[in-house]
């Protein structure tokens, strides 16, 4: 228990049944307002130590529990990842830009080559700089004395002996159909397929990497037909907290559309948000008319909202109508949760409560 007025933490007991709350709440005769969550036992015990006090649910606690019970609506009804039927799209990857994304035999090469630049620098900073005989070279670098001279006369940079060359492939007699299938955006399955008809002998494999090269060099990166977009069901969920300007733009669309589509969700989003305008606005009159129209949707997660604030409805409207609020004491919980994290082990009820008393 907290004083609003000071600040201070008046007392803190070892239970929390209606009626041992009861007695210990009668030790405070001049209670006139208390600010509490939505528990019921709470609400009894102080209706029966405080007959005349005013009972104020907590704001936080409401509009959590809120979109708790709309959160559990969403996972029950969606699944993880929704298909959105009617829209299409291309991935990413099937930009006409081509990517410098290099392959695994390019990264060998460029490997390869700078391993001998860098022996190509090495040999010449010997014979020019220490004065070493191409014979002194070949031996401390393990190189034959060849090898030293061309590396002593090479100007520039030593390039891959393979780069750029064109090699003979099973694959050149069926270059044609395997292009213009290329182009009509065929599957390279169903590229196989034909190019085996025709005699083909080759690998599946073979086949995959000249088409990953082809496409590279034509600027075309991927030559998949367009997929049905997916909508992560965790984006719906943001909105139950953030507003949907906080979601990428490509996000945005989709989720505007399927809730667009969506008449329960809709209604979900709809009941959240008047709800929140109820309470930041003190709008009590209009409390019970939401309540009437959430029944309508028929939705049983916000039903059982709707009970349990028909329950409270009393305390509810008071936290619509006054100030007070939990904010205090939540801020007092930290504190003692770090207490008890430095005294786990050995902390007695008695020496914590003792602790907290001087906060």
């Amino acid at each position: 228990m907290v004083d609003r007025d000071t600040s201070q933490v008046v007392d803190i007991v070892a239970f929390r049944d209606t009626k041992d709350v009861t007695e210990w709440l009668k030790g405070y005769p001049d209670i006139e307002v208390v600010s509490r969550d939505g528990s019921i036992s709470y609400a009894k015990a102080i209706e029966e130590a405080f007959p005349q006090a005013i009972q104020v649910s907590n704001r936080f606690h409401l509009v959590k529990n809120l979109t708790e019970e709309a959160k559990e609506y969403i996972k029950r009804t969606l699944p993880r990842k929704i298909k959105m039927s009617g829209m299409t799209e291309f991935p990413e990857e099937n930009c006409l830009e081509p990517k410098n994304k290099c392959t695994r035999l390019e990264m060998l090469q460029m490997q390869r080559e700078k391993e001998k630049n860098k022996k190509v620098q090495k040999v010449k900073k010997l014979f020019f700089k220490r004065g070493y005989s191409s014979r002194k070279i070949a031996i401390e670098l393990g190189l034959s004395p060849r090898t030293v001279l061309k590396y002593i006369k090479y100007e520039g940079k030593m390039i891959h002996g393979s780069k750029g060359a064109s090699k003979r492939s099973n694959l050149d007699p069926y270059k044609d159909t395997i292009i213009a299938m290329n182009l009509d955006r065929g599957t390279t399955m169903e590229i196989f397929r034909t190019i085996c008809k025709e005699g083909y002998r080759g690998s599946y494999s073979n086949l995959k990497t000249f088409l990953a090269k082809h496409n590279k060099e034509s600027g075309r990166r991927n030559r998949n037909p367009p997929t049905t977009p997916i909508l992560e069901r965790r984006h719906l969920i943001t909105l139950l907290y953030k507003d949907i300007s906080k979601l990428k733009e490509s996000e945005q669309k989709k989720v505007r559309i399927y809730i667009e589509g969506n008449g329960d969700l809709q209604k979900v989003y709809s009941a959240i948000k008047e709800f929140r305008r109820i309470l930041a606005q003190k709008d009590t009159n209009n409390l019970e008319k939401w309540i009437e129209t959430t029944k309508t949707y028929s939705i049983p997660e916000l039903n059982h909202f709707v009970h349990g604030i028909e329950r409270d409805l009393p305390a509810v409207k008071n936290a619509a109508r006054l100030d007070d609020n939990n904010g205090l004491i939540e801020g007092i919980i930290n504190k003692i949760k770090v207490i008890k994290r430095v005294m786990y082990g050995r902390c007695s009820f008695e020496l914590l409560r003792l602790k907290v008393l001087m906060l």
